[in-house]
């Protein structure tokens, strides 16, 4: 069994390296990020937010045409990308196209946060992360849309089907589940009831996430108290920095736009940049509770304070 490393302080400082004076925008990383639905506008804006204060050069955001209003008023920084929509408000499958598209100009995919559960959508969403191509994360209702999916193949053809398709994929996928979406794939991946509890999962991350990381040829990280990061290749993080402050709505959202942040800085290095971007959340989140208390940090909170944390790490 392979041992695993606590995280205490800033282990991989190589993912923070020096930009140099003729350095551009496009040299940080093109992210595309696709989220948001009809009443889930928020979260997209965290991740926009969180990824240009880690540092991103360029962000495009894709979303259901009715909320561009929202996203470009609020949102100045980032470049648009207004989507067919269904009935209900959300992506749409006649999306997938001009999706499919924007990936060959991006360097890392960030996808779910508020792209509601329609079955359309999550059926776009599974298509999508067939043909992506590039480093991709996957959070909130993508995390569902992949388990759904996961579902679906395992009922009709097996596990082995399940495991040769994401052993296939062209792209190395980043999955962030809290413990009730990382119960979700234990229940898609045909996994033993008791260990698709979130009580379960929460008092065994690393098990869970290393079970997750068998069957789906990616890169885990388990949110939550001591949130456990677990790479293809065996390595197991467990961040020892984050507390109870970062238990609050978006907090979750803030940690994705971070990982997709240092993964497009960082492409060859996603099991770092993504442990790396676990610590600098929780420092945020420790530095945000010294002036605020703990009870009341709030997402925005750790975005606040990102910088300084950054700053302290370099």
């Amino acid at each position: 069994m392979t041992d695993i490393i606590y995280q205490n302080k800033l282990l991989y400082p190589e993912v923070l390296w020096e930009r140099p004076v003729n350095y551009y925008k496009s040299k940080a990383g093109r992210i595309l990020l696709v989220a948001g639905s009809k009443g889930l506008a928020g979260a997209a804006l965290l991740i926009a937010e969180a990824a240009f204060r880690s540092g991103t050069g360029i962000l495009t955001l894709a979303f259901p045409e009715e909320l561009k209003g929202n996203y470009t008023e609020i949102l100045p920084e980032a470049m648009t990308l207004p989507l067919p929509q269904t009935h209900s408000g959300s992506i749409a499958r006649a999306a997938l196209p001009t999706l499919t598209e924007q990936l060959e100009v991006s360097d890392v995919l960030v996808v779910g946060p508020g792209i509601s559960e329609n079955t359309e959508t999550i059926q776009t969403i599974w298509e999508l992360l067939r043909v992506t191509k590039i480093p991709t994360v996957i959070d909130a209702e993508g995390i569902r849309a992949l388990a759904h999916g996961i579902e679906a193949v395992r009922e009709k053809e097996g596990m082995e089907k399940v495991h040769s398709l994401f052993r296939g994929l062209g792209a190395d996928i980043v999955i962030t589940p809290h413990p009730g979406e990382a119960a979700k794939l234990m229940h898609a991946l045909g996994e033993e009831v008791k260990k698709s509890k979130p009580n379960y999962i929460e008092k065994n991350k690393v098990e869970v996430a290393r079970i997750l990381t068998s069957h789906l040829s990616a890169c885990i990280v388990l949110k939550g108290h001591d949130t456990t990061i677990t790479s293809k290749k065996g390595k197991v993080v467990v961040d020892k920095v984050g507390g109870p402050e970062l238990a609050t709505a978006g907090t979750g959202d803030v940690l994705a736009g971070i990982i997709g942040s240092f993964i497009a800085q960082n492409p060859k290095k996603i099991f770092k940049a993504a442990v790396t971007a676990v610590y600098l959340h929780s420092l945020s989140g420790r530095l945000a509770k010294e002036v605020t208390s703990e009870r009341s940090v709030m997402a925005s909170d750790v975005i606040k304070y990102l910088p300084k944390a950054i700053k302290e790490s370099e």
